[in-house]
């Protein structure tokens, strides 16, 4: 009868062996597939928000007053990103008016500032904005962006309405408003 015992543990004991040793062991006819997730580029059309804005402002003894929207625009190309993501571009409209009449009207695409882009960059880039900038002795300027689409690279533009109602269009330098904290260090001033 011991002797039955011991044959059946030692059984027991060679079959737990046995099972853990083949676990342990990657027999490729016995194990698990892990899935691997890959990034999966949406189809889905993403959009800006819909922004709506007024200001007003003295020009030349006038109150202007300048309503600014912007809006995706279905009837524009669909614009991939550099990551796949599609976008809708946007249009904007500006619309000025002065002792109740209207004194200009605008309607602002990508396309606007075609010209000052190159063709990879419009090819990626969306109309972003145009927001009052300030009244200057020209007229009243508007700061406009294209960009990537949700990001901080971006192309700046001087859009300035001038007093007959017509349009300059400036490409703006990135640091033109940058002043330095400390003066910088040139070489006669190195200790």
């Amino acid at each position: 009868m011991k002797r039955l015992l011991y044959i059946s543990i030692s059984l027991v004991l060679l079959v737990l062996v046995s099972c853990n040793n083949r676990t342990s062991k990657r027999d490729p006819d016995n194990y698990v597939v892990e899935s691997i997730k890959e990034d999966v580029i949406s189809n889905e059309i993403h959009q800006l928000q819909t922004i709506s804005s007024s200001t007003s402002a003295d020009f030349k003894g006038k109150t202007y007053t300048m309503n600014v929207v912007r809006k995706a625009d279905g009837t524009l190309p669909v614009v991939t990103d550099v990551q796949g993501l599609k976008y809708y571009d946007n249009t904007i409209t500006l619309e000025i008016t002065t002792d109740g009449k209207l004194f200009a009207h605008k309607v602002f695409n990508k396309n606007t500032f075609a010209s000052y882009l190159e063709p990879d960059f419009i090819q990626h880039s969306i109309l972003e904005g145009l927001v009052f900038d300030k009244v200057t002795d020209y007229g009243l300027m508007f700061a406009a962006s294209v960009s990537y689409p949700e990001s901080d690279l971006y192309v700046p533009f001087h859009v300035t309405v001038l007093p007959n109602g017509n349009l300059s269009i400036d490409k703006a330098d990135l640091m033109e408003d940058y002043e330095p904290e400390t003066e910088p260090t040139t070489e006669s001033n190195k200790n």
